[in-house]
């Protein structure tokens, strides 16, 4: 009987020692919470992002199409070091390019050809399109993986945040942006709005 009981006792420990590594992997934090901009039509034109979090990703790969005569998404947000590929599935001819920062120019797509670009320096890069002027995206290039585009109604969500305090920023590419300090602790949600206008 005393062994019968040492095997349950080892075997519970080691249900609860396998479980243990779970525990850690999920031991990141959120951040959420709505972005209200006034005016309103300016609302889908807005990233959320957390500084100084420490690490260096590893470079990952995006993309932007340009259908029905847009960029899509109009916002992409990648980190420093990703490479965006531009697809064109529009039945015509595009251009990408942007006078953003270092400024840079793919040249002209013909239907379903890709041109791709890193994007090594942190920043907001507004692409166009040469051929068609009301064409208007961006790619938001942050710091690290910790950043979201606000969506159809105004919120984000950064997840798996390491534990610790952050600086959290909004921006807008019509508004002045916003700042604010956050704490981040394991297995927790933290809610934090702003208000961006004029």
């Amino acid at each position: 009987m005393h062994s019968a009981w040492s095997w349950t006792r080892a075997r519970l420990a080691g249900v609860a020692l396998a479980a243990l590594p779970a525990v850690a992997l999920a031991g990141g934090g959120t951040v959420a919470g709505k972005v209200e901009v006034q005016p309103a039509r300016f609302q889908d034109e807005t990233v959320v992002y957390l500084e100084d979090v420490p690490g260096t990703p590893a470079p990952a790969r995006h993309e932007v199409d340009q259908k029905g005569m847009k960029f899509l998404p109009m916002v992409l947000v990648v980190a420093a070091g990703d490479t965006v590929d531009f697809l064109n599935h529009d039945g015509v001819l595009h251009n990408v390019s942007s006078r953003s920062h270092e400024g840079f120019d793919l040249g002209n797509f013909t239907p379903l050809e890709k041109r791709s670009r890193t994007f090594d320096a942190p920043g907001a890069y507004r692409i166009g399109c040469r051929f068609h002027p009301d064409m208007l995206g961006w790619v938001f290039v942050a710091r690290n993986r910790y950043a979201a585009a606000v969506d159809g109604k105004g919120r984000y969500e950064i997840r798996d945040v390491p534990p610790g305090s952050y600086g959290l920023a909004a921006w807008n590419a019509h508004l002045p942006g916003a700042r604010k300090s956050v704490t981040v602790a394991a297995g927790q949600v933290v809610e934090e709005d702003f208000t961006l206008k004029r």
